[in-house]
């Protein structure tokens, strides 16, 4: 019965990995079509200088120069423009296939990313134990080891919260957690009914080397779960910030390339100021498509890192918990 549990908790481990990927890779398509319409909204403001400056030289106030500067860099916003749709068609194309599509890029998209609401946390490290199915495959391990699962699962038990910071020490919690330590500290006592009837010393030493193996997995994949949910909240925190100063970033940029493009029809800037302008505008709404995008990719990964928001259901656990909201 547990080796059955444990063999159903990798296939629904595997399922969520491909959830996971699956609404990653939506999410990159929509980020590959928004960073191509920056590249055309790049084309058209590059157009629109060069035309700007073919008419400036065409009355004597601008220079052979300004005009290949305008038309090169046209130029190479076309060449963007190809780059960003090859992205664009391989993002689509991946897509379809873990959709079990035949790639023909026909999958279509919005090209819009999420300006998401903060993160709610889940605050209670021990309900991963029971939720996340690579945990709850290796709890079901240690029940095929000969040892119960609520005794394994409370020798985990760790003074911390997931919140974003620890409330131990580093050094304490490696003591509380390390997968070695938590064996030796364990497996003694719980073993020690099992070796009641008189068994060879050989055979409870083979038992016991089992079961320190079952509980050292275990112990790892719970570090692990913790790790991976305490990179996510912190992420969210990071990206968000830099969201914040994206958005920033870009309405100061949109307000500089607009007074650049006056000073150059006046003629009181030249071509470069303007194209220093357009450029640093155009960066930020690209950099902002960029964070966005990672932002919703994290929460993808802190909704995996949960275990997908649903308990699982195994050898130990026999009856399901109440399902809980994951990533919203």
């Amino acid at each position: 019965e547990a080796d059955l549990a444990a063999s159903e908790a990798d296939l629904a481990a595997a399922e969520l990995s491909i959830s996971a990927q699956t609404a990653i890779a939506w999410i990159n398509l929509n980020a590959a079509l928004a960073q191509e319409r920056v590249a055309v909204l790049t084309y058209e403001a590059r157009d629109r200088v060069r035309i700007l400056t073919e008419r400036r030289f065409q009355r004597g106030l601008a220079e052979a120069l300004d005009v290949r500067t305008a038309r090169s860099t046209v130029a190479g916003a076309e060449a963007d423009i190809a780059q960003r749709r090859q992205a664009a068609g391989e993002a689509a194309r991946r897509l379809e296939i873990l959709l079990g599509r035949y790639p023909a890029t026909e999958i279509e998209a919005t090209a819009e990313l999420p300006a998401l609401d903060p993160l709610i946390v889940e605050s209670n490290p021990m309900r991963l134990l029971a939720r996340r199915p690579d945990v709850a495959s290796a709890e079901a391990n240690v029940v095929a080891a000969g040892l119960r699962a609520e005794q394994a699962r409370l020798a985990l038990r760790p003074s911390l919260r997931l919140t974003g910071t620890f409330s131990t020490s580093e050094s304490e919690f490696a003591d509380m957690v390390d997968p070695e330590r938590i064996a030796a500290r364990v497996v003694a006592s719980l073993i020690q009914p099992l070796f009641t009837g008189g068994r060879l010393d050989a055979q409870r030493d083979t038992a016991i080397a089992q079961a320190e193996s079952a509980i050292a997995n275990y112990a790892n994949a719970a570090l692990t779960a913790w790790g991976e949910v305490e990179d996510a909240i912190a992420a969210d925190t990071y990206i968000a910030q830099q969201e914040d100063a994206l958005l920033r970033a870009l309405e100061e940029a949109r307000l500089a390339e607009e007074l650049a493009e006056r000073q150059y029809t006046s003629g009181t800037i030249t071509i470069f100021n303007l194209i220093d302008a357009q450029t640093r505008r155009l960066t930020s709404e690209s950099q902002l498509v960029a964070a966005r995008a990672s932002r919703a990719s994290n929460r993808v990964s802190y909704h995996l890192a949960l275990g997908g928001g649903l308990p699982v259901q195994t050898a130990a656990t026999p009856t399901q918990a109440p399902q809980d909201n994951a990533a919203e």
